[in-house]
């Protein structure tokens, strides 16, 4: 089954190609009279052989020469040149060419031969110039036409047929591997992107842990303490029995959210590819993820990023949480247009990020609570459902686990600026 799908594939790949050679032969020049040219489907026909080695390169220009002799036929017979017989006499001496070239190209075995651009070039101009010479033989009312000039005509066109070919090649094949770079860029950055907001799930996770270890406790010491109490043997029975259920049921929650967190740091455990990063590449990839968010959301939104010092970290996800938290809380403040500022600076031991927008604010009477986790003022205008508020707490969370501060500062309506202030060795890895 997977041997008939590779076929299917492939016989739908040549009659692609056939089609695109067969339109692209339309554009030529005639040099000596109306029947024989030089055309661009040669060259698009050598550029496709090369971009594409697994095919049969015989069995493609031979049923390319098929197609264009027949395509040239039909439109000389519907112009009304000349009868179908004369029309196809004048027209069939071309498919000498292409067998000659299906059989000097895999003679050659020129597209294993591309990588040494000055031999390729060499042998698909031979190539070229030998099958015109034959297709000529075939035309005898063309052996009148002067012997040197014709040569020439073949060779020069041969000769730039061919580079343009194989440059035309190397070209696509750049744009291809520049292509291919981009999308492994865009999706290293949503995974970075993912990893850190699973990290941040994981912060919580391990927080609400730390609680029901502590309810499981206060559930047991209460279950012992209605032991001690004189009650009716009914009454003390049906009371510790219920404490100790609800200590038992919360021990059951507890171990399976210790599975879970075992599960996800066992997934998130860095490998020996991924242990730092330059801060410079942090950067860039906070920097094309917010421009991709704001260009999808349809917002006129400005944002500029600046750093002085570049550094190696194995705190990347960290960083990129803890930025990421508080641009997209400034892009929310910004409203439908605005500016925002991300800046990364040192004071003597200490890295200072700073993200600044000239959105709506924070009242003053709200400073004092916007770290507090569930405290929010946002909702979504479709739903109407409040925000989380778990973005700024976790920041307040991540900077503090790193022995640094985060502060705030706003008017309302003229903006807000956040600082975190982070000890440079708890985010450096070496110098």
């Amino acid at each position: 089954m997977k041997s008939f799908r590779i076929n299917v594939e492939q016989h739908k790949l040549i009659i692609h190609i056939v089609m695109l050679v067969t339109l692209a032969s339309m554009v030529f020049i005639t040099p000596f009279d109306n029947q024989f040219r030089f055309t661009l489907g040669v060259t698009v026909l050598s550029m496709l052989l090369f971009s594409f080695p697994q095919l049969p390169a015989f069995r493609v220009v031979f049923i390319s020469g098929v197609s264009i002799v027949l395509f040239r036929v039909a439109v000389s017979f519907f112009l009304g040149q000349n009868s179908l017989e004369i029309v196809f006499i004048g027209h069939i001496p071309a498919l000498a060419y292409y067998i000659t070239f299906g059989t000097l190209f895999e003679l050659f075995d020129i597209h294993n031969l591309i990588d040494k651009f000055t031999v390729a070039t060499l042998l698909l101009s031979a190539t070229d110039a030998l099958s015109n010479i034959v297709e000529l033989l075939f035309r005898p009312a063309l052996q009148a036409v002067d012997y040197e000039l014709a040569l020439a005509s073949v060779i020069f066109i041969a000769m730039a047929r061919s580079v343009i070919a194989i440059y035309g090649y190397v070209l696509l094949k750049k744009y291809h591997s520049f292509v291919l770079v981009q999308e492994q860029l865009r999706r290293y950055t949503e995974l970075i992107l993912m990893i850190a907001k699973l990290k941040a799930e994981l912060f919580y996770l391990k927080k609400s842990s730390q609680d029901i270890e502590s309810v499981m406790e206060r559930s047991y010491w209460l279950y012992n303490h209605l032991k001690q109490r004189e009650w009716d043997e009914e009454s003390l029975a049906l009371n510790a029995g219920k404490a100790l259920e609800i200590a038992r049921d919360i021990h059951e929650v507890k171990k399976d959210y210790t599975r879970v967190i075992s599960g996800i740091e066992n997934v998130l455990k860095p490998t020996s590819l991924d242990r730092y990063m330059n801060f410079s590449e942090v950067f860039y990839i906070i920097e094309q993820n917010v421009l991709r968010y704001i260009e999808a959301s349809g917002k006129n939104i400005t944002i500029t990023f600046h750093y002085t010092e570049d550094f190696l970290t194995d705190r990347y996800y960290t960083i990129v949480s803890l930025l990421d938290n508080l641009i997209m809380n400034a892009i929310e403040a910004s409203g439908q247009s605005g500016n925002i500022g991300v800046k990364q600076t040192r004071n003597a031991d200490e890295y200072i990020f700073q993200v600044e927008d000239d959105g709506i604010g924070i009242n003053a009477d709200e400073l004092l609570f916007v770290f507090k986790p569930g405290y929010s003022t946002k909702f979504s205008l479709e739903t109407g459902k409040m925000s989380t508020g778990l973005g700024l707490a976790h920041v307040k969370n991540l900077t503090e686990d790193l022995g640094g501060t985060v502060s705030v500062s706003s008017v309302t309506g003229g903006g807000a600026k956040f600082i975190v202030i982070i000890p440079r060795a708890k985010l450096i890895l070496q110098d």
